[in-house]
């Protein structure tokens, strides 16, 4: 209990760290993982029991009983980015488990224009912005017919792709908490896990790179030992902080230029009721994220007969919602979120072996 409590402390003082830097870098590691964690608001900090678990909560892969291969797969913003995740988390002896997973994002064909070489100045392209709409102009090869495009034509295109390599390592503790009176004792469990990550970047001939941490731990327990009522269920209070050490995502160019990835603070809480009539358990979800600032996000999951699920969430005032479905080892799931720019659509699906 020492070393679990010296472990703790050790990780709070991490995140109380201050960050007087403000810089964010590699975006795409804030897209979310998993679509029913995503169907959940995002919510996912204090449940992260599935293959996701690894992206919300580095603790949650201990709680997984069997291996289990996860993937992801999402098309956003009328397929301008393609963000794709596969991974395999094992449990190991001594209530151990270790996962290892790959994030890529890619956005295809980025015009190279020769930054040296444009042809109108500032007030030139609003005149000629004018004189597009009247002509009723609306690409840019039609620009360049017209003689008004603001370069050249394009000297190549490239991929920007984003990768992640993620392993991760935790331990599941489990603790017989003795009250001392009436011989009254709560079992709990106490997850513990971090994340070590590899990131790399690149664009044209420039490559970006940078090495990062993650830490998060659990704390559950049950209402039915608790207030010795079987109708109760379980419950989970959760953190976790990805980039403790402010990542640093360093690009290969003259100047050496260097950026920050910015702590990431999640605190969370949920509770998982078991409705025995209905053969079925309902899960109710809470996260705080602290970033640049406080986002809420809420989640609900039905799980009828451990069959299909249905999920509603709140994703920092995005509605989320989705679906999935087990049979037998296999697991789908779907999820959609609101967005300003057009609602995305994810795919998950997961073995178990």
């Amino acid at each position: 209990m020492k070393k679990i409590s010296l472990i703790v402390i050790f990780c709070i003082a991490l995140v109380a760290k201050g960050n007087t830097q403000g810089y964010s870098a590699a975006s795409f590691l804030e897209l979310g993982i998993g679509a029913r964690a995503m169907a959940m608001g995002g919510a996912f900090v204090a449940v992260a029991n599935d293959g996701s678990a690894f992206y919300w909560n580095p603790a949650g892969i201990s709680t997984l009983l069997r291996s289990e291969v996860f993937g992801m797969y999402a098309s956003l913003f009328n397929s301008l980015e393609n963000h794709f995740q596969i991974g395999f988390t094992r449990p190991l002896y001594g209530a151990g488990a270790i996962s290892v997973n790959w994030i890529r994002l890619t956005v295809p064909r980025i015009a190279n224009y020769d930054s040296e070489n444009l042809r109108l100045t500032y007030g030139e392209r609003i005149a000629e912005s004018t004189n597009a709409q009247e002509l009723g102009v609306e690409t840019w090869q039609e620009l360049q017919q017209l003689g008004i495009g603001l370069t050249d034509l394009p000297l190549g295109f490239s991929d920007f792709k984003n990768d992640a390599l993620i392993i991760s390592l935790a331990k599941l503790n489990a603790i017989n908490l003795d009250f001392g009176w009436q011989y009254f004792i709560l079992p709990i469990s106490i997850p513990m896990g971090v994340n070590f990550k590899l990131i790399r970047q690149s664009l044209f001939q420039h490559t970006a790179s940078g090495f990062g941490i993650d830490v998060g731990g659990m704390l559950r327990f049950g209402l039915d030992d608790l207030m010795d009522n079987s109708k109760l269920g379980k419950m989970a209070i959760a953190f976790s902080a990805m980039d403790v050490f402010n990542t640093k995502i360093t690009w290969n160019t003259d100047s050496r230029h260097a950026d920050r990835i910015r702590r990431t603070v999640y605190v969370g809480a949920s509770y998982f009721q078991p409705l025995t009539v209905l053969n079925s358990q309902l899960t109710i979800s809470y996260a705080l994220k602290n970033k640049f600032k406080n986002t809420h996000h809420f989640g609900v999951e039905y799980l009828y007969y451990n069959r299909l699920a249905v999920r509603f969430g709140v994703d920092n005032s995005q509605f989320t919602a989705g679906v999935g479905l087990k049979l037998s080892v296999f697991r789908i799931d779907y999820a959609y979120r609101g967005h300003e720019l057009g609602g995305s659509h994810r795919i998950s699906t997961a073995i178990q072996l």
